[in-house]
């Protein structure tokens, strides 16, 4: 496992250690925002949405990350991870 800090696409310096992404072994990556998962890319390209909202900075980290806009980003489904089926179905999973 790795882990990178992510850099903005746009005219600001950094994101001062706020997004940043941990690559598996398998090669996937997942972005972080605020420490929260936000969303997962396959080896394959696919995205993955795992947190349901949307932020102004969040927003910037995901296109930052894979260059999808707001629009694109809320029309993909919220998936729930396999790491995470158990507390969503105790309740206890908060996004």
């Amino acid at each position: 496992m790795k882990k990178y800090y992510l850099t903005p696409v746009d005219n600001r310096k950094s994101f001062y250690g706020k997004a940043f992404v941990i690559v598996s072994d398998n090669g996937a990556e997942t972005l972080y925002s605020y420490e929260t998962e936000i969303a997962r890319k396959e080896v394959n390209g696919t995205i993955t949405r795992i947190w349901p909202g949307w932020s102004a900075t969040t927003g910037r980290h995901i296109k930052a990350f894979c260059g999808m806009s707001k629009k694109e980003f809320c029309a993909l489904p919220v998936s729930i991870l396999p790491e995470h089926a158990a507390a969503a179905y105790t309740g206890t999973l908060v996004f």
